[in-house]
């Protein structure tokens, strides 16, 4: 600064830090800002700093670091997801693509994005509220963006004639009183619909009608 010359740039003049993380930064020109202490932290910015445009810059930066680091917990807190669906579901909410990038790389370091552990738990969840056949749960996986190898380890366990009948046999309830070609169409069409090969659901189908049919009736 020239000799003489007074420093008119706003400064910061004070900082307080309210809950949940918060803090109220108030200038020298009197504004206002409400900002995240820990963006606060990594933009550098203490009391009694000049708040220009390059400072400014940096804590915006560093606000929608922090805006897309909650965003993306929130999602994990409802039920674990796949990098591409992370990465879809916070460009819909219209942050920069380099930041949700930068996001995704913290996540996988910290463990909380892997698409392996990812796989494993979809099935798992899958099979326990409604049983599927591998190759209709490989094609949910890869509609996720898990890539093909990690698809295929993670529906290795499922054993489709297991599946097919525990479905069947949930089903079977709803079709009671029809006659076996009623019956076999409608459960044959809804075990086809979640993903069991033809050899599979026939014979679900017909274990299940000769469970619960009169011996004369049995095929």
């Amino acid at each position: 600064m020239a000799p003489g010359k007074t420093d008119d740039r706003p400064r910061v003049a004070n900082i307080k830090l309210r809950s949940r993380g918060r803090a109220v930064l108030t200038t020298s020109d009197g504004e206002t800002l409400i900002v995240h202490a820990e963006a606060l932290k990594l933009a550098g910015i203490r009391d009694g700093d000049v708040l220009d445009g390059k400072a400014r810059k940096r804590l915006d930066l560093e606000r929608v670091r922090q805006k897309t680091h909650e965003a993306a917990l929130r999602l994990l807190s409802h039920r674990p997801r796949s990098e591409r669906e992370m990465g879809q579901r916070l460009r819909q909410r219209k942050l920069p693509s380099d930041v949700v990038e930068e996001e995704i790389e913290r996540l996988r370091g910290a463990g909380l994005l892997d698409d392996e552990a990812f796989a494993r738990a979809w099935v798992d969840e899958r099979q326990t509220s409604a049983p599927r056949g591998q190759g209709l749960l490989r094609y949910e996986l890869l509609g996720h963006g898990v890539r093909s190898e990690l698809a295929d380890e993670a529906v290795a366990s499922v054993d489709d004639r297991t599946a097919a009948l525990t479905v069947a046999r949930k089903r079977a309830p709803r079709l009671q009183g029809l006659e076996y070609r009623q019956f076999s169409q409608r459960l044959t069409g809804f075990l086809e619909r979640r993903g069991f090969a033809y050899d599979d659901v026939a014979d679900a189908v017909r274990t299940v009608w000769n469970e619960t049919a009169a011996e004369s009736e049995q095929r």
